[in-house]
């Protein structure tokens, strides 16, 4: 019998990984029919898509508000897939506020439920890891801390540590060196503002007024900006005016991470897939006045920055909230720069990071996973 299998991913890095869970799927099982939110990547990978996560995408309580009636239509709308489909397995991609309410439901209608990608309960909102025992069936986690914390805050969920699908992008190479627009030898900088439209429109007049005043110092530097799928190059246009220095690459993310002996970029999942790389970084975040009262009240890590976590000590730099201002961060830069031997200590501590992530293969070990949980 041919297997139905619903993801829903409402990220673009959940999109991502979601993809890679699909083939490996679909290859384990042929004919698998997979169906649900996603984006670029999980619609190349054959996912019939019935809302995609451009329509999902927010950050915080100030973006949710405006866009809480589409939600809530998109949640009605794949719970009601859901008691029509059947499917054999839920697969949930972290986004746990709208994927808490999906599991329940789920749950109710007596489904299978794998979540992957754990959501942050060990950053902030801990309580939730026990309420995951009764709306998951088995968790698939990507950091090796995680399945520890879920051990001793909910010793009744099943666990797997299947690795970081980023190890997986390693062994792919980037684009050639005709995409690089400087000749060898040249200081080039990527600069990494995010991947959502709010993101660019809160770090790249941080970004711009930054790389002006590191040219003052250092006019023989560059700076290489990958425009990230699901943006467009004129959502930077407003800010790059009066600033040749600052060159688009789209959908280079890769490149800029391999090529760049230093990046300055925006919290969240690329900081990792730089670490990966083994490229030296300076972490920046910036949200609105709300949501960082309220999310510094709830978070209960010392860090924000993915590599920082997984270290366990401040290896890179980070500057959040009004620490994020072109001043600081361009003098930081520039510090770095101009010290061979920290950059060479950051690299070190990143070698460290990505030991401890084990190897590629967590589509493949997640997809296991699943066909095991379908029986």
């Amino acid at each position: 019998m041919v297997k139905k299998v619903v993801i829903v991913a409402g990220e673009t890095s959940g999109d991502e990984h979601g993809a890679g869970f699909a083939r490996e799927l679909a290859a384990l099982s042929p004919g698998v029919e997979i169906s649900g939110i996603g984006g670029p990547a999980m619609e190349a990978a054959g996912c019939l898509l019935l809302y995609r996560t451009e329509e999902l995408a927010v950050l915080g309580v100030s973006e949710v508000l405006p866009k809480a009636g589409r939600i809530l239509r998109i949640l009605r709308g794949i719970q009601r897939h859901l008691r029509l489909a059947r499917p054999d397995l839920l697969v949930l991609i972290d986004f746990p506020d709208f994927n808490f309410r999906l599991a329940a439901h789920a749950k109710k209608l007596g489904l299978k439920v794998l979540y992957y990608v754990s959501p942050q309960v060990w950053a902030w909102r801990s309580g939730r890891a026990a309420r995951m025992s009764s709306l998951v069936d088995h968790l698939a986690v990507l950091f090796p801390f995680e399945k520890d914390f879920y051990a001793s805050r909910a010793p009744h969920l099943p666990v797997t540590f299947v690795g970081h699908p980023a190890l997986d992008h390693l062994q792919e190479d980037a684009a050639g060196a005709e995409s690089w627009p400087w000749e060898e030898g040249r200081l080039v900088l990527g600069l990494l503002p995010g991947s959502r439209t709010s993101e660019i429109r809160r770090h790249m007049p941080l970004l711009a007024d930054t790389a002006r005043l590191m040219l003052r110092e250092r006019p023989d530097l560059a700076f290489a900006l990958p425009v990230a799928p699901g943006l467009k190059e004129e959502d930077f246009s407003p800010y790059l005016e009066g600033n040749p220095s600052i060159t688009l690459l789209p959908q280079a993310a890769r490149l800029v991470m391999q090529r760049s002996p230093l990046l300055l970029i925006c919290s969240g999942t690329a900081t990792l897939q730089a670490a990966l790389y083994g490229t030296p970084m300076v972490v920046f975040y910036k949200t609105s006045r709300l949501n960082y009262v309220l999310g510094k009240r709830l978070i209960k890590v010392r860090h924000v920055a993915i590599p920082n976590l997984i270290h366990g000590g401040d290896l890179l730099p980070e500057l959040i909230q009004d620490a994020a201002n072109p001043i600081a961060l361009s003098k930081l830069a520039l510090d770095l720069l101009a010290a061979p031997e920290r950059l060479d200590a950051m690299r070190a501590g990143l070698a460290l990071v990505r030991e401890k992530l084990g190897g590629p293969g967590a589509g493949r070990r997640t997809a296991e996973l699943a066909l095991s949980l379908m029986g």
